[in-house]
């Protein structure tokens, strides 16, 4: 008969093997099946959906998880631009913008470029709809964008562009000429980056000058004509005045940065004109034309003794511009300092999102490569803007030595606030004067009475 005591221990002993046994089976390999499922939850971020409560010591810091994700998502750069450098321009610029942005999304397949033409100021203009979109739809706002020299000062001080100082490659920065550093400076901050420069000087005819015209005497004693777009430019001053204007001393601005127009130096400049005017050197026909290029083929007919001309008709056209030579911008005297006016588009970096403003600036960083500025300017017949692209195609050419000493005293064209207003005024002076309506000391009155009203 087996004693209750050894019941017991019998039963102990088969309770074991059987709890063995449950274990063995629960430790057996997962199936295929689950072997993928398991595979695939390690790969995926779980982001929870609410925030999870731990318990934690309160004298020490937490320590944050950092999550490294090993693929980096693709981007969609937006870039607004204007025609002039854009597919509708003419066919080898369009080809040029086009071929550099598919060489951009070849060499990163991570990055590609949406570009959209907007017209290039005013109502509609890449200015004007930052500012609108901004506040009604700013999803829609470019990481990149081109504008004129005009609205890069206002652009900055509304906030829609952001600084490039230790943003942008520094060895481009570096590179910059100074005239293009000026170009695209606001309040000591770099802001812009021109792709090229675009100013105007003199062509004279060396059949009436013996010596380089370089004052206005100079033109006075001659007797031959001048020319110069004297229309403006929608309604504004042109660059043959605001140069001069200039060369004679004339600021814009007061020591306190109040606008204002120079009593003194408008009056001389109306004055020479007045007098060209009398002598039949200039008269009411120069305000027909608006642009240097209305002004060109009058020279050549007429053989008149010198013309405004761009940088950029001077080098189209210099081999056949037989007897001629190039000139500064008249000056009133010996003492001053010829001043031309620089226009340009700039790259701009409008995305606020760090995370974007990587792709953008390499962006830029690629259309302002030595090899591709030198190849936009030599294709738009313009300026460099980086002086290892100026230097290549400068090269030992006289010409380029004349350019290098007319930038170092250029001037971007004025973009404060009241230039617009202050503009008008002025070429409503230059009209009257040249059309003998009034005296310059008439004009400059009225001219002056305008402004402070």
């Amino acid at each position: 008969m087996i004693s209750l005591q050894k019941l017991i221990q019998f039963g102990f002993i088969v309770c074991i093997g059987c709890f063995s046994t449950l274990i063995v089976a629960c430790q057996t390999s997962p199936s295929e099946d689950q072997t993928d499922a398991i595979a695939t939850v390690t790969n995926e971020v779980i982001v929870p959906t609410s925030p999870l409560v731990q318990e934690t010591d309160p004298t020490v810091s937490p320590i944050p998880t950092v999550l490294t994700l090993t693929t980096e998502q693709p981007i969609t750069l937006t870039l607004w631009t204007v025609e002039p450098v854009s597919y509708l321009a003419e066919e080898e610029i369009g080809r040029f913008i086009d071929n550099k942005l598919r060489e951009f999304d070849r060499e990163d397949s991570d990055v590609s470029v949406e570009y959209f033409v907007k017209k290039a100021t005013g109502k509609g203009g890449v200015l004007d709809f930052l500012r609108t979109a901004g506040e009604v739809a700013p999803e829609i706002l470019p990481d990149v964008a081109i504008i004129s020299v005009v609205d890069l000062r206002q652009a900055y001080f509304d906030g829609v562009i952001q600084p490039l100082d230790g943003k942008l490659d520094r060895s481009i920065i570096q590179d910059l000429l100074p005239a293009a550093r000026r170009m695209g400076t606001v309040e000591d901050a770099l802001v812009g980056v021109p792709m090229g420069l675009e100013m105007e000087h003199t062509l004279y005819s060396t059949l009436v000058f013996t010596d380089t015209p370089i004052l206005w005497t100079d033109i006075l004693s001659s007797n031959v004509r001048y020319l110069f777009p004297a229309k403006g430019n929608n309604g504004v001053v042109n660059d043959a005045t605001l140069s001069q204007y200039y060369s004679a001393g004339g600021l814009f601005q007061g020591d306190e940065g109040n606008s204002k127009i120079d009593e003194t130096t408008l009056r001389n400049v109306l004055t020479f004109y007045e007098q060209a005017r009398e002598q039949g050197i200039i008269d009411a026909s120069l305000l027909e034309a608006s642009t240097t290029e209305d002004i060109l083929p009058f020279y050549l007919e007429v053989q008149a003794g010198l013309a405004q001309v761009s940088v950029s008709q001077y080098l189209t056209e210099r081999e056949t511009l037989l007897n001629s030579d190039y000139a500064p911008v008249p000056v009133p005297n010996e003492t001053a300092t010829p001043v031309s006016v620089m226009h340009g588009w700039l790259f701009v970096l409008t995305t606020d999102d760090v995370n974007r403003q990587n792709a953008a600036l390499k962006l830029i960083e690629t259309f302002l490569s030595t090899s591709n500025n030198v190849e936009w300017n030599t294709i738009n017949k313009s300026i460099p803007t980086r002086d290892s692209a100026y230097q290549q195609i400068a090269g030992d050419d006289p010409y380029w030595v004349f350019l290098t000493e007319q930038l170092n005293t250029a001037r971007p064209e004025p973009s404060f606030t009241d230039y617009d207003r202050i503009g008008r005024i002025i070429q409503q002076s230059i009209e009257q004067v040249i059309r003998g309506e009034a005296t310059a000391e008439e004009a400059t009155a009225t001219a002056i009475d305008s402004f402070t009203q």
